[in-house]
């Protein structure tokens, strides 16, 4: 079972359950010696989405949808070339 995920630029990512994935959250600190603001990409998520389970292809839908409304930014493995906004993600499909 994968999922298809469109992007915005027609580019189609397939992801299962098996799929390594990594995933970040944009965020700033203001660094109080400096008065600058700090910004840099915080860790989420480095793994597989429920590798362990036996999932239906809805179960698998779900778990996207969560992952990718969390997330600012996601790579897909094994090789982590590229990293996608997740705001790009235009439709996920069966």
């Amino acid at each position: 079972m994968s999922i298809k995920l469109t992007l915005a630029n027609n580019q189609v990512l397939t992801i299962d359950q098996d799929t390594p994935l990594k995933a970040w959250k944009g965020t700033h600190d203001k660094n109080e010696e400096t008065g600058n603001r700090e910004y840099y990409a915080e860790s989420l998520f480095d793994g597989t989405l429920l590798a362990d389970t036996a999932l239906t292809p809805a179960d698998l839908l779900v778990a996207l949808q969560g992952f990718l409304s969390h997330t600012d930014w996601f790579a897909v493995g094994p090789d982590f070339k590229e990293v996608f906004q997740s705001a790009s993600v235009v439709s996920l499909a069966n």
